[in-house]
């Protein structure tokens, strides 16, 4: 990205005070933002957790870099206009703004999409090319992206990307209309739709979900690689009329697990053949990730065996960023990222599988919208007891009593299940987290 102040309130004709600065990278969280030169504070976008972005926040930061605002000019150098966000996809869609070169990759679902785009980094990486930095390892649950920032996450990879090199990014599922958006902005050379999961049921359920990835279909270049797992091929067939003879570039793969064996292993089969991925016993629910990724390093023209390799050693420490073992026995699996209907309800799914002397499940608020949270919660209690698993849910369904508030009593007694237990955590949720913080604190006690 190669701005000046000035240049980007001519996109939108917004305004401009202060002196002209230059731009080379622009930042979200106040907590990012530094003295050096090229930064741009994106203001007036901080739904909680990222923190309210009031005037003496800007005041404060004004000092020090250029920054993008809804509100009045307070000092520095500023870009205003009625709304942050469009004057950020307007940049990101303009040339000065765009990484030049390298494939760009979107991945849409509902199942741990961020863990999709990060192990298609790793699928896509050469570590005997040196010409390129390798990729970031993939962050634990604490660093990843917070909920309320999903519309500026794809201008905001773009406008940061370093050119010529690959850009996967995971497009925005949030609202109909989202993903589309989303695709016409970032123009994919490929795209990976891994499920079809309901995310924010309240406003996209099952049938959303087809109709966002028809948002997707109907805006990919003919030339572009499309990949899909087969069932995804087959719903959006029956139910969105898709043709796949359209796309020469569809590559279609089937994912199975293997959890009998000691490792974990993930089958993935496609026109290269059945590549087996060794996950390790706590990386099922990374299933579909895991075969996206071996399809795209595939469809890049890398050897089979060559992105097994790449895939599965990032696997595996993306597992072990996830999974913690108490000093009293029992594993944690920390999936707070998974907030949505579709991504709690496949670790559920995960979860049953998994060999364990008891399994439980921790259940934080989902952000599928406050109206039909109680509906969502009492659907996920209902799926993992019949799949034996113990349900412990914030505000436990109007019974008036919540396991959650109380965190240092309930890490007490899920440590005493011992050695053979497996806790899932999932959701979001101050309670939620306030209980991961005791249960992880307690994993440094071990020898």
């Amino acid at each position: 990205m190669k701005f000046t102040t000035a240049e980007i309130a001519r996109l939108l004709d917004t305004g401009h005070h202060g002196p002209t600065c230059d731009v080379e990278r622009v930042v979200l969280d106040p907590d990012d933002v530094g003295v050096e030169d090229g930064q741009l504070f994106v203001a007036s976008a901080h739904p909680p957790p990222l923190g309210d972005t009031t005037l003496m926040l800007e005041d404060n930061i004004a000092h020090r870099v250029p920054y993008l605002t809804e509100r009045s000019w307070v000092g520095g150098t500023a870009v205003n206009g009625p709304s942050t966000e469009t004057i950020v996809r307007a940049m990101a869609g303009d040339a000065r703004g765009r990484p030049a070169g390298g494939p760009r990759i979107g991945v849409l679902g509902a199942v741990a999409p961020w863990a999709t785009a990060a192990l298609i980094r790793f699928a896509l990486s050469d570590p005997a090319d040196d010409r390129l930095p390798p990729p970031e390892p993939p962050e634990p649950p604490e660093l990843r992206e917070p909920p309320g920032s999903e519309r500026f996450r794809l201008p905001f990879a773009l406008l940061n990307h370093p050119d010529n090199t690959p850009l996967t990014v995971e497009l925005n599922r949030r609202h109909r209309g989202c993903t589309g958006a989303d695709t016409s902005l970032l123009a994919p050379t490929t795209v990976v739709i891994s499920d079809l999961g309901d995310r924010h049921l309240a406003m996209l359920g099952h049938a959303g979900a087809v109709a966002s990835s028809k948002e997707v279909l109907d805006r990919l270049g003919l030339d572009a690689t499309l990949m899909m797992p087969r069932a995804v091929a087959d719903a959006l067939r029956a139910e969105a009329g898709f043709d796949a003879t359209a796309w020469p570039g569809l590559s279609i793969f089937d994912v199975r697990t293997d959890q009998n064996a000691d490792a974990g292993t993930v089958h993935v089969a496609g026109p290269w053949g059945e590549l087996a991925v060794a996950v390790g016993e706590d990386g099922a629910a990374l299933s579909l990730p895991v075969g996206a990724a071996v399809a795209a390093g595939v469809a890049a023209g890398r050897q089979p065996e060559a992105v097994g390799w790449s895939v599965e050693a990032a696997a595996r420490s993306l597992v072990a960023s996830m999974v913690t073992r108490l000093a009293e026995g029992p594993v944690v699996w920390d999936r707070s990222d998974a907030t949505s209907f579709g991504a709690v309800s496949a670790a559920i799914a995960a979860l049953a599988e998994r060999s364990a002397s008891e399994r439980f499940l921790l259940l934080g608020p989902l952000d599928d919208g406050p109206t039909v949270s109680d509906d969502l919660h009492a659907r996920l209690a209902r799926q993992a007891t019949a799949a034996g698993i113990v349900v412990r849910s914030a505000g436990a369904w109007g019974t008036g009593f919540s396991p959650l508030e109380h965190p240092q009593a309930e890490a007490d007694a899920l440590a005493d299940a011992g050695p053979g237990a497996v806790v899932l955590l999932a959701g979001g949720g101050a309670e939620l987290l306030a209980l991961r913080s005791h249960l992880l604190a307690r994993a440094t006690l071990a020898p």
